[in-house]
């Protein structure tokens, strides 16, 4: 499974993006995870403002399992976006 994940506004509008595709080989689709499991392989999925917590919460419990560079810069990533307003985190699957 592979996205490319941009930081947007609200008009969709690219502000910030991860130097390559976010991947992992962990099943997001476990319990343990509160917003990964929603990560579409196949299709698009964003993430607002209210959601960025949860999702810091499974990065980081992701981040255990998986030690990966890119998902310091993915929640460097989210952290920008929750320090401002209307920003989206997007994830485009295949």
């Amino acid at each position: 499974m592979s996205w490319t994940v941009i930081l947007e506004d609200e008009n969709k509008h690219p502000i910030a993006s991860l130097g390559e595709e976010f991947t992992t080989g962990v099943n997001l689709h476990h319990e343990a995870f509160r917003m990964l499991r929603y990560l579409d392989p196949h299709g698009d999925t964003t993430f607002n403002g209210l959601q960025q917590q949860e999702l810091l919460t499974d990065l980081r419990l992701l981040l255990e399992l998986e030690p990966h560079p890119l998902l310091d810069e993915l929640i460097s990533l989210i952290t920008q976006s929750q320090e401002k307003v209307h920003t989206y985190v997007c994830f485009y699957g295949d």
